[in-house]
Formats: C-alpha cells, structure tokens, sequence
C-alpha cells in the first residue's frame, strides 16, 4: 500500500479514506442533502478547513487513528466518550469543510459572506442622545 502525503496538511491517502469513513457517519446526506463523501469533504475541502483551523490538526489525526480501529459508528462513540476534544475537532472541521463546498451553500440556500455596506446613521444617535442630555441626570444614589 503506497501512502502519498499532501504537504500542506499532512493526511494520506489512508487518512483521508478514514475521515471519509468518519464523515459520513455524522453528515450521511439524506437524499436532498449530499452526504459529506459526495460533499467533496475528505479529498478536497478538508484542505482548506485545516487552513483556516491548523489548530485542530494534530486532534485529527487522534481521531483518525482511533477510527481506523473500529467501524465508523463505534469509532464516533469512542471518540465521543473517550477524547471529546478529538471528537470535537473531528466534528468542527467535517462542518466546516462541508460547508466550505460550493454546492452544499447553494442547495441551503446560503450564498457565502457577503459584503455588507455601512450606513451612516449618526443622525439617529445624535436625535437620541439629544433627548438624555436634555433630559438630565436620572439615577439614585448608591448606599453609603
């Protein structure tokens, strides 16, 4: 068995096979919704979420580790219960790759980030704060 490691994130071939393993045990897809194999999210998004999260790489690889040991079902409540941190980096970045994926956004409906220009609404700040000057200092005095 030839193991090819990608250099920018470290899995190999056998990695990524087990996160897909993995993956599609907590994102199966349900016939509107790809599962996260047919997602793209082991050999192609994966990348780009260890990327953004490199922090969580080193608890992916305890969780892939553990998962090659069992069925993926008995794996995800091993991880669960014996390193939740795994379990929950496993599960962070599974998420997020899967909605790293184009078409995973489209078919929710989310269109990604979307640049949002400021308003300039001084004027409603200045109206509101006009009225608390004019109105005075309410407040009790504390006890002594």
């Amino acid at each position: 068995m030839s193991l090819t490691y990608d250099l920018t994130v470290g899995l190999t071939s056998s990695d990524r096979a087990e996160l897909a393993k993995l993956a599609d045990q907590l994102i199966p897809g349900d016939g509107t919704q790809p599962s996260a194999s047919q997602a793209e999210v082991a050999s192609v998004w994966i990348d780009e979420a260890l990327r953004i999260r490199p922090d969580l790489k080193d608890l992916l690889h305890v969780a892939l580790e553990l998962g090659a040991r069992f069925d993926a079902g008995a794996a995800i409540d091993a991880l669960h219960r014996e390193h939740p941190d795994a379990f929950d980096a496993l599960g962070t970045l599974t998420a997020g790759a899967y909605f790293l994926n184009p078409r995973v956004r489209a078919l929710i409906g989310y269109p990604g980030q979307v640049s949002v220009p400021l308003r300039d609404d001084v004027d409603t700040y200045v109206d509101m704060l006009e009225k608390v000057v004019d109105r005075g200092p309410v407040y009790r005095p504390t006890p002594g």
